[in-house]
């Protein structure tokens, strides 16, 4: 693959993986190389490569005699999702926190903080928000993790990209992320995978309240 090639690839892979968190493309929307190509002007070779990506991040799912399909979720696989949320967010804060790398993280997360509440009314909200989290996998320094935890963190921006276009939410997950930094900050790491459990629990519940409306809405389309 020459450098313009994999730069088509990459581009296309983007456009179609923030389309798909953003939900330009929905849930169980059927995907065919025919229609990509008309949607992003570019040729089967780097949409198939994408595919194959995004499939890997969790986003699309293959169907016997359907074809590829934007990923649908049920409440079940929600349950799934912030479970496994939950036990690694707080393994990356526990990491990330040890005496060597407490310092570390904290002015990290500092610094984060600072330009999320700059950014509460402006598209660069969810960036922050989420860099909140990434920064806790960064310092614990455990690529295992990470990869663990990758595939779900993407299938979760599907539903925090909704509920976080509400400023009220905004609000409420930066004072959750303040109570967090503020435990860290004062030692107190017992309270703070206590608040890091609360606060993906809240996220899973906006998760949940997404899904049903999704589906009441579905419900009411079909009649």
């Amino acid at each position: 693959m020459n450098a313009n090639s994999s730069t088509v690839s990459e581009r296309i892979y983007t456009a179609i993986r923030n389309d798909i968190l953003n939900k330009t493309l929905v849930s169980g929307e059927k995907l065919t190389i025919k229609k990509l190509h008309e949607m992003y002007g570019v040729s089967s070779s780097p949409i198939r490569e994408a595919l194959f990506r995004l499939q890997q991040d969790g986003l699309i799912e293959y169907r016997s005699n359907a074809g590829m399909r934007v990923i649908e979720f049920t409440r079940q696989d929600l349950a799934e999702i912030y479970m496994l949320l939950t036990e690694f967010d707080v393994i990356a804060l526990r990491a990330a926190t040890t005496p060597t790398r407490r310092l570390s993280t904290l002015a990290a997360l500092e610094l984060c903080m600072e330009r999320a509440r700059a950014s509460i009314e402006n598209n660069y909200w969810n960036y922050y928000s989420d860099a909140f989290h990434s920064i806790l996998y960064e310092e614990a320094q455990n690529g295992r993790l990470t990869d663990a935890a990758r595939k779900i963190r993407i299938q979760s921006t599907i539903f925090s990209n909704q509920y976080e276009i509400k400023e009220e939410n905004r609000r409420e997950i930066l004072k959750q992320h303040e109570d967090i930094l503020s435990a860290i900050r004062d030692n107190r790491l017992d309270r703070a995978e206590d608040l890091m459990r609360t606060h993906v629990g809240s996220s899973y519940a906006k998760a949940l309240s997404i899904l049903d409306e999704e589906e009441a809405a579905s419900e009411e389309s079909s009649k």
